[in-house]
């Protein structure tokens, strides 16, 4: 059974919508791929291996980004068949996370904004990371 923390990110309207926008900008990077002639190149220049896996990473972050969409006891039904989608989920969150904390970088550079609470400081994000870290990651440490 899921981890009862992990049901509890899905209760939430604030955190879901952080699950969401984390998933939708994974899958927005996945398939910017395709876009540009770089991306066709580097893609195309994959080890086949490598380029299956990234594949089936596309679909199961647009089977995931469904989910999402649904209502939210057919989201926790979902979501309790398994933790793959948790750890999909974990690994959008922290692209997203790094991602924001890289765009803060660039706009205090550029511009010189400070940090904002809103972009990568998101307290929300963070939680969502933390409890992810706690229930969906394997302990090394075996």
């Amino acid at each position: 059974m899921i981890h009862p923390d992990l049901i509890k990110l899905l209760d939430s309207i604030d955190v879901l919508d952080i699950l969401k926008d984390s998933v939708s900008y994974q899958l927005q990077k996945i398939q910017s791929v395709e876009k540009t002639n770089e991306g066709r190149d580097w893609y195309r220049e994959l080890p086949l291996m490598v380029r299956e896996k990234f594949d089936n990473y596309k679909t199961d972050y647009e089977h995931l980004s469904g989910i999402l969409k649904q209502d939210i006891d057919q989201i926790k039904t979902e979501m309790n068949k398994g933790y793959y989608y948790w750890r999909l989920l974990h690994s959008a969150c922290i692209t997203y996370r790094n991602d924001l904390v890289e765009c803060d970088r660039y706009l205090n550079q550029e511009f010189n904004l400070k940090k904002t609470e809103a972009i990568s400081d998101n307290l929300a994000l963070h939680g969502c990371i933390e409890v992810l870290e706690q229930h969906v990651i394997e302990n090394d440490s075996s």
